[in-house]
């Protein structure tokens, strides 16, 4: 069974205000790594936007770097590297993105990177973002067993 979580209750659990929230939705119309990222607009005028675990998760993702003063469109293209590396390898739970001094940026797990060394596949290391997958899956896992049940619409039967 799928669940899915309103636009709300995904602002709550990353502590983002309605106004952050709609500039997300906004910059999705523009930005496609945003667009990537969060669901799609629902095609019913008045329909909730809803996101799917992995989806409130990366917007939780975005919010904290957002809270540390990172422009939502490098937020974006983070989560969205984070998105496409679990797409590939969804066991692993933490994730090094890594910015070399050649610029390339490669998103690897990090048990797979030794960044002691200063180098990363030949280049040196300009920084590195480590990301613990387990901890935003777990606060949507909360988030998602303290969420209000509605009976209806196939819930019910």
């Amino acid at each position: 069974m799928n669940t899915y979580l309103p636009s709300a209750i995904v602002a709550k659990e990353a502590r983002l205000s309605d106004n952050q929230m709609t500039h997300f939705r906004q910059l999705a119309e523009t930005d496609e790594n945003m667009a990537a990222v969060l669901p799609g607009k629902p095609e019913v005028t008045g329909k909730a936007r809803l996101f799917d675990p992995t989806q409130a998760a990366l917007a939780c993702i975005m919010a904290d770097f957002i809270a540390l003063d990172v422009k939502a469109p490098l937020a974006a293209r983070i989560a969205r590297r984070i998105m496409e590396a679990r797409e590939r390898q969804p066991q692993v739970e933490q994730w090094s993105v890594i910015v070399t001094e050649n610029v390339n940026v490669s998103t690897l797990p990090f048990g797979q990177t030794e960044l002691r060394t200063g180098f990363i596949s030949g280049s040196r290391l300009r920084f590195a973002v480590v990301i613990d997958w387990r901890n935003y899956a777990d606060r949507i896992e909360r988030a998602i067993a303290d969420a209000p049940r509605v009976i209806g619409g196939g819930d019910g039967e």
